[in-house]
């Protein structure tokens, strides 16, 4: 029997994230270099967001603007593209150490947002 090819790129996180608690809902809305992705889950080391940009490549670093989908509120995020899955359809962004908006935001959200 053949197996298929998996068509996903990674490189390492600065630790495995995989196990990490995560979270889909709410879903947030990520904006990079003017392309918005949704997000799949998240949690408050990095998100896995739908889609796969053109321009993007992997171990890139980023920068954008996050918030829940249908909410004004937003802040602004840094990070590094750590996996990409040409299969799934779906990017993996580790967030940095800088973005601790985000991370006091993310719970907030939430609390707020995650019941809709």
């Amino acid at each position: 029997m053949l197996q298929a090819e998996m068509n996903t790129q990674s490189v390492a996180n600065r630790f495995e994230k995989r196990g990490a608690f995560r979270v889909s809902n709410p879903v947030l809305s990520v904006e990079i270099e003017g392309i918005r992705f949704s997000t799949e889950n998240w949690s408050l080391d990095g998100m896995l967001l739908n889609g796969i940009a053109d321009h993007v490549i992997l171990d890139q670093t980023v920068e954008g603007i996050i918030g829940p989908v249908g909410s004004p509120e937003m802040c602004r995020f840094g990070g590094r593209i750590v996996r990409i899955d040409e299969d799934e359809m779906t990017t993996a962004v580790e967030l940095d150490e800088k973005s601790a908006d985000v991370a006091a935001l993310l719970p907030l959200w939430v609390l707020k947002y995650g019941t809709r």
